[in-house]
């Protein structure tokens, strides 16, 4: 069989998992013979990196910061991104893109690694107080499923150079924040139920700088929070 572009999304996504052989079998080795295929085939290569990359930050992440993985999983991804630039300079047409905090329908399977918003939805859902990580300001840059798409797709296009692109919603929003949307959407008024962090490898911020996204691959995402929680629920609702 021969291909002209070739969407590599797969990988081992559990930040927990500590297992280096599994992760590096998998998630590396994996993409290797992605590129090996690629290469034999002249195709092009669109694949998922991770803002896991960037690591402990406070400030917006732009894709020219090196990378600070603290964990396996990120510095799984940091090696894939690695791989791809050697790629590129030998010729092979590959894009990165480098996904934030992603949520939205289908992604039920992932059961324990699922987004925290279908999490505490869950929880919720069941009259529980959703359970999140003391004191509850610690943000993430949530990121809807449809606009992950969408520039996935304008980076598999002319568009998309040999290079990685942040994709995320640009903004930075706590959990205190996506308690609140939750419970509006919800009709509940269930406070939060804090506990402490036992990871220290834990990213208390994440906000992708969508600079280059933008400009390159004309990339505007569509779904924040108090638009992209609502429809994700009506989407769960109707599977009910």
């Amino acid at each position: 069989l021969r291909f002209d572009l070739i969407f590599h999304l797969a990988s081992i996504t559990d930040t927990t998992v500590h297992d280096q052989f599994a992760m590096v079998r998998d998630n590396v080795e994996g993409f290797r013979r992605i590129l090996e295929i690629a290469r034999e085939g002249n195709a092009r290569v669109v694949y998922a990196s991770s803002a896991a990359t960037y690591g402990q930050a406070s400030a917006r992440m732009d894709e020219e910061m090196p990378p600070k993985p603290a964990n396996v999983y990120a510095f799984s991804k940091v090696v894939l991104d690695n791989l791809a630039r050697h790629a590129a300079a030998d010729g092979l047409r590959v894009t990165g893109v480098r996904y934030f905090n992603v949520y939205g329908p289908r992604e039920q399977h992932k059961k324990a690694a699922a987004s925290m918003i279908y999490q505490l939805y869950l929880q919720m859902k069941a009259g529980k107080r959703p359970r999140v990580f003391r004191p509850g300001d610690q943000k993430r840059d949530f990121v809807h499923v449809d606009d992950v798409v969408e520039g996935t797709l304008l980076a598999a296009s002319t568009r998309g150079a040999n290079t990685v692109y942040n994709l995320g919603s640009g903004q930075a929003r706590s959990f205190n924040e996506l308690i609140s949307i939750l419970n509006k959407a919800m009709d509940t008024k269930l406070a939060p139920d804090y506990f402490s962090n036992p990871y220290g490898f834990y990213q208390e911020f994440t906000e992708a700088d969508l600079t280059r996204s933008k400009r390159e691959l004309g990339y505007t995402p569509a779904f924040p929070l108090e638009i992209g929680v609502p429809a994700y629920l009506k989407t769960l609702k109707a599977k009910a």
